[in-house]
């Protein structure tokens, strides 16, 4: 896997999400509406300001943002919760927005990072979820590839777009008999949530990474 670097979203990083939002290739899989700058900041300026629940973490390899991850408590997060079914988990979204720096391993080793992180930052969960579309073939691989597990398929009851077709719910659990996870990139930023889920998981090829 790739060396990569995790950094808290800032605003200075909107004009960059916005066109991974755009992307052709992230929006097969995220089937929101067609993000402005004033989308942006309202979906993503709360989680900058520390007043939503969720952690965003702009992506970089070689010193260049390639996409975006996230992570959230589903208890903070009560419908979404009960939409998944899996007691005590966090949630991880992920994309990588830059066309020319998918299928190069950065997906996974992002996902792997975040997901000690996310364990280790709440100590009352006891696994991670993510939920690709099951058609997102390249999404699901790169779970793979970062250690999850496939759980099961489900048809999830949300309002969210990107939750029309059949999900692949993936899981990766703390690790037995060990206290908390390593941390890849312990920082003091308050938590941080977007108004949805960005369910656009896009790396080998057109998916939602």
């Amino acid at each position: 896997m790739p060396p990569i670097e995790l950094r808290p979203l800032s605003r200075a990083d909107f004009p960059s999400l916005r066109q991974w939002l755009n992307e052709p290739h992230v929006r097969e899989w995220w089937r929101g509406p067609i993000l402005g700058p004033a989308e942006v900041e309202r979906e993503y300026g709360p989680s900058v300001d520390g007043a939503e629940p969720t952690r965003c973490r702009v992506i970089l390899t070689d010193g260049e943002p390639v996409g975006l991850i996230q992570g959230y408590r589903h208890a903070d997060h009560p419908e979404w919760d009960q939409a998944v079914g899996i007691p005590r988990a966090a949630g991880l979204d992920y994309l990588i927005g830059r066309p020319d720096r998918r299928g190069q391993g950065i997906a996974p080793a992002a996902i792997r990072a975040f997901a000690d992180e996310l364990l280790a930052l709440h100590p009352d969960t006891a696994l991670v979820v993510s939920v690709p579309q099951k058609a997102n073939r390249a999404s699901c691989r790169a779970l793979e590839k970062a250690g999850f597990t496939f759980s099961h398929d489900a048809d999830l009851d949300t309002d969210d777009p990107s939750d029309s077709d059949t999900s692949a719910i993936y899981t990766y659990a703390r690790p037995a008999g060990t206290g908390e996870p390593h941390v890849c990139h312990p920082d003091a930023h308050p938590d941080s949530h977007p108004d949805s889920h960005p369910d656009s998981h896009s790396e080998e090829e057109p998916a939602r990474d």
